[in-house]
């Protein structure tokens, strides 16, 4: 009788999952025979974590670009090969030889490098010292600025610098324009300030004839000239990104070593000699910036985990074609896909030459979320549905809000998402949607955040 009831009670449990798993399915597929999949396209994968079994694939195996979804792999790599508390360093070394006084500052590829820390590095050495030579160590990267694939005319945005080991506030600064009174010209805020770059405000407030505003730099002639122009009738931010950042660095140090009182006559390059002595260092953990990059999608963050995972196998300077090495012998090695289903070319998503599929998506949140020292860095780094980072508009009032963590990725003729949700029973999905070969975003994202509630309810 109580093996009978025990049977009953699990036949009972099975159907019920059973018909859970189904509706999913059926839910999925009904999602997929959506009319905008006339002219586009999606690859779909979602993992049930908890029972460790594969619930639903559509075109999994397909090769897609990735956009900015790219970075959870490079995420979980970094995660995994360098580990959480891994250290980006901007050190500063002092030389004395005679009567000549020297300073070396080294690039670490510290992503997160602000103007807070530029003010503490100068503030280390005293007022009224004399630097013969401020030198600046670039020798950590190759001379290589740019990943491969990486577009040309997103050059002067803030979302494409210029890269070296030395990055002052991720190469760019901040322009905020904001309206004044009507025919008068609007008020221009940068940060960091700095001589190295000059703003020309031709814009004007309330005159419609001027057009739409526009912040850009002069990027066709390599001038970090900024030009405001057309009608300002609210508030705009922009990043522009600064022609050769090393020189950014170096220059608003010199101006804030000047405003201490400390006198530089000379800026050079040149590396770090043996014989000199540590003065300053700044460093953060690559938890950071694995936060900014999932969080806030900042691709300097992603591209620094790429070029310090490649110090793992290169003996000399860095390229980022070492970290992209890295990359792919892990997706090989630890997460058993075929060199011929991935193509990385470098770690944001920026790169048309990345290619990776539902399945290796998958692959890498199955792989995190069973290593904590992995998964849990990571998934309290995504962005939570309705509430933080690139979901914060996203999914408020449906089953998945507060209960989606995942990484969204657009760029033109892709949309993005894989990351986790929690769905009613408890259970821990994975899930990966890879939208490709539309014109508008919107309707993607519209598409996908049914997914997500789906999935939740």
């Amino acid at each position: 009788m109580k093996t009978r009831l025990l049977l009953s009670l699990f036949l009972s449990f099975f159907f019920v999952v059973a018909g859970a798993q189904g509706n999913l399915v059926d839910g999925l597929n009904a999602l997929l025979e959506d009319k905008m999949f006339v002219s586009s396209d999606a690859s779909v994968v979602v993992y049930d974590l908890t029972a460790d079994s594969l619930l639903f694939e559509h075109r999994a195996h397909k090769l897609v670009r990735p956009a900015s979804v790219m970075k959870v792999l490079t995420s979980v790599v970094a995660l995994d090969r360098l580990g959480v508390e891994y250290k980006f360093s901007t050190e500063m070394y002092e030389q004395r030889a005679d009567s000549i006084h020297n300073l070396y500052v080294k690039g670490g590829m510290d992503p997160l490098f602000d103007a807070e820390d530029i003010v503490r590095m100068a503030a280390s050495v005293p007022a009224g010292s004399v630097i013969d030579t401020l030198f600046a160590d670039c020798s950590m990267i190759d001379s290589l600025y740019w990943g491969p694939g990486w577009s040309w005319d997103d050059n002067p945005y803030g979302y494409q610098p210029y890269l070296s080991p030395l990055m002052l506030c991720g190469g760019v600064v901040e322009v905020v324009v904001k309206p004044t009174k009507k025919d008068s010209v609007p008020d221009v805020i940068t940060t960091p300030q700095s001589s190295f770059y000059s703003v020309v405000n031709e814009a004007v407030c309330g005159n419609q004839e001027l057009g739409k505003l526009s912040i850009l730099r002069d990027w066709l002639e390599d001038s970090n000239v900024i030009r405001v122009r057309g009608n300002c009738v609210r508030e705009k931010k922009e990043k522009m990104n600064m022609y050769r950042s090393a020189d950014f660095f170096m220059a608003v140090l010199s101006e804030k070593f000047d405003s201490l009182g400390v006198e530089v006559k000379n800026i050079a390059f040149s590396s770090t000699p043996d014989s000199c002595t540590l003065l300053h260092s700044c460093s953060r953990s690559l938890g950071s910036a694995v936060l900014r990059a999932l969080l806030e999608s900042e691709n300097i963050c992603a591209e620094a985990m790429i070029y310090h995972l490649g110090k793992m196998v290169s003996k000399g300077s860095v390229s980022m074609g070492h970290g992209c090495r890295v990359v792919s012998q892990f997706f090989k090695n630890r997460l058993g896909v075929s060199d011929t289903n991935f193509a990385v070319a470098d770690g944001s998503g920026l790169s048309l030459y990345n290619y990776v599929t539902a399945d290796l998506l998958m692959r890498a949140l199955r792989y995190a979320h069973q290593r904590s020292r992995v998964g849990k860095p990571l998934y309290n780094s995504m962005p939570l549905a309705g509430v933080s980072g690139t979901l914060k508009n996203r999914m408020k009032g449906t089953a998945a809000y507060r209960k989606v963590r995942a990484k969204t990725g657009t760029v033109k003729a892709v949309c993005s998402l894989a990351g986790y949700a929690t769905a009613s029973n408890g259970h821990m999905y994975a899930f990966v949607l890879l939208n490709t070969g539309m014109q508008s975003s919107r309707p993607v994202r519209e598409w996908q955040d049914k997914v997500c509630d789906l999935l939740c309810r």
